[in-house]
Parts: structure tokens; sequence; C-alpha cells
């Protein structure tokens, strides 16, 4: 999503994009390799990955960057028409140095909050709790910030009252919008017979592959027949990725594709008869809106942002927490035609928002004056 909002955005207004360096502590511009990423991120993909953050994220790459990259020099180069946007979570130094940044510059500032997931969940270790929690209060020092949901705005009030922040910044909830190229679709009579089910979520422990592969083997075990095929980078979870082996060994249809490019994923949306989404909390469920958007049902939760996104319709919304509810729904998608009718011809109505409605209103939050400013992040 930040990758497409960058590109809407340039298209409007003069954007320049920084790349943090965790290790030196400081922005800088994007050499040509941050550019194809940004740009093209699968470009030179030979294959999916399992932890796609190997290729730049970790210690070496940004040694490399630390080391050639000159920092950009914010205070001398941020002007009074310029506009400051951080599009995602900032859980390492900058949670520190942006207030002061904003505060030094004066510019206009703009946060975009996803969730508080992990933390409502109690699965943040002491550190990284310490860590979001001084998230959470960087972002009271912004002008403004967008909530991805009405659930994350709740959230994100909460933690700022419990925190006793009173000058809050204003807060706008603008739920991400939803458009790929037409072609990319399913028809509406693609599925035929196919008893493939779609799951796509990174392996962290709140996307709750655990009971979804309890749930599976449930149904396995009872002779229902279908394919679960899994679409996510690893995260370093190890408990999931024994359980795929242990039930691969038994012979079970199963497969973990892991971080895919986004070709081979509408691919993926388009086989599938439909997809679960077993995830326990989320700041807005975009596997849900991308399962809809090629017209193909839903098995989730229905609790918070994720109730936010399935109510709409074309979801079978289920307690997401218990392995038994969680294979009733999946063998009433397979095995009810019915039922399987109806949710199709829901997720078919679905009607999205748009990016040029999602920029439009996106910026006016950087203030009305901003087509003839510029915006950096």
């Amino acid at each position: 999503m930040t990758r497409r909002l960058f590109v809407e955005l340039e298209q409007r207004i003069s954007v320049t994009p920084l790349c943090w360096n965790r290790l030196g502590h400081f922005y800088h511009r994007l050499a040509p390799r941050e550019w194809n990423f940004l740009r093209a991120p699968f470009r030179g993909y030979k294959r999916a990955m399992a932890l796609p953050e190997l290729r730049g994220e970790k210690f070496p790459g940004e040694l490399k960057r630390m080391l050639r990259r000159k920092p950009a020099e914010l205070l001398r180069e941020i002007t009074g028409g310029d506009r400051f946007l951080a599009p995602d979570f900032f859980g390492d130094s900058r949670r520190r140095k942006l207030p002061e940044l904003l505060r030094k510059t004066g510019t206009h500032s703009v946060a975009i909050f996803h969730d508080a997931a992990m933390e409502r969940l109690g699965l943040h270790a002491p550190r990284s709790t310490r860590k979001f929690r001084e998230y959470i209060k960087a972002l009271a020092s912004f002008d403004c910030v967008i909530c991805i949901s009405e659930q994350s705005k709740a959230d994100l009030h909460a933690f700022w009252k419990k925190f006793g922040i009173r000058d809050l910044p204003k807060t706008f909830v603008e739920s991400w919008p939803l458009e790929f190229n037409e072609r990319e679709r399913a028809s509406s009579d693609s599925t035929g017979e196919s008893k493939v089910v779609l799951c796509v979520s990174t392996f962290v422990p709140r996307k709750n592959h655990l009971v979804l592969l309890d749930a599976a083997e449930q149904l396995w075990s009872s002779s229902i027949d279908f394919e679960l095929r899994l679409v996510g980078a690893w995260a370093g979870n190890f408990q999931v990725l024994r359980k795929i082996r242990r039930l691969r060994s038994q012979g079970r249809s199963l497969s973990w594709l892991k971080h895919v490019d986004d070709q081979t994923l509408h691919a993926l949306y388009r086989e599938c008869a439909f997809t679960v989404y077993p995830s326990l909390m989320e700041g807005f469920g975009l596997p849900i809106a991308e399962s809809l958007w090629h017209r193909k049902p839903c098995v989730c939760g229905g609790n918070g942002a994720l109730g936010e996104v399935a109510r709409g319709g074309g979801c079978l919304i289920v307690d997401q927490t218990n392995s038994g509810a969680l294979a009733d729904g999946i063998k009433g998608l397979l095995l009810n035609r019915q039922l399987y009718s109806r949710l199709s011809d829901e997720a078919r109505a679905r009607k999205f928002r748009s990016w040029p409605d999602y920029i439009d209103k996106f910026l006016s939050h950087l203030k009305p004056d901003v087509a003839e400013t510029a915006a950096s992040y």
C-alpha cells in the first residue's frame, strides 16, 4: 500500500522518498537499488522467498547503506511549503528523533496509523511493547494522523488516553482503496469445481495459522476433499513451519508458496474456490478485501476492523479462535453450493474505494494548498 500510495501521489505532487538507516540513525535519499524496490519490488524475482526482507532490510544491507549514503540534512532542506509523511510504523530510533525534527522544522506532518493488534492481544515481547508505546506517543507530535479503520482510530485514542496525552493531533479514518487491473479479476464462473482454499497472510502469531491448520486437519480426517494453499512470508514462526511439515508428511493436500510476486498472487486468487483469513485482529483486513475484489468468498472473523470489511457481504463470519467453528465454515463453503453461490454473488456485488477518491481525500489532509507544494517521507 505504501508503494501504491507513492505512485499515486507522484502523479499529483512532487514527492521525495526517503529511507531510514537503522544503524546510522539517519534518513538518506534513494539510490538506484532502492528506487527499483520502490517502483518494481518483484523485478528479478526468480523464486518465492520465505524471508523477503533478506533482500535488503537485514544487517549487511543496512551496513552498506550506512557507509555509502549521505544523511539527508532535513533541518536545512525542509522549507515552509513542505509536508512530511510517515506512511508506516516506525519502531526504531525515529520514535525519538521525529518529534524533535517536526518541532524544529515546523513543517506540516502527517502519519498513517495501521493497527495496535499485537499490543492489544498481548503478543509483544517487553522490548517491543516499550517501542510500540513510544511510537504511539511519537504519533501525538504529528499534526494529523490518518487511521485505516474505525477500530484503529479507537485503539489509538484509547492508548493516548491511557498514556495521559491530552494535546492530540487531528485524526481521520480513511479506509484503504482497492483497485487492480481488471484483467486480474476472476470471471464470475471461473471457480468451476475448484477445491482450492487459499490463505494469504504472513506467518506471525496473530494471523492464527495454527488454529487454521488444526481446522484443516479435522476436515481431512473426516474425508473432506480440498487443497489448502498458504501464501506469505515465514517471519520466523517455527511452530507453523513444523505443523506444515508434519501434515505434508502425512500426505495432506497442503502447500506453502511463501512470499510470491503480485502476478502470482492474482493468479492464486483466480484459481481458488474461496479464501480463509483466520487472523485474530487487524487494522484493516486487506486479504479479505482482495478476495472479495476477485469475487471469491472469504471465511473470517467479524470482530473489529475485520468486521468492518466483512459485513458488507461475501464473507462467512465465524469464531476464528475456535478450530471447530473455522472447520465448519470451510466445510460449509466446500459442500453447501447454495451458501457458496449466495456469498459469491455478494462478493461480485461489492464495491470498493478507488485510488483517485482516496488520494483526493488524502491530499486534503496534507492541507488545501498541497497542490502547489512538495511532500516528503
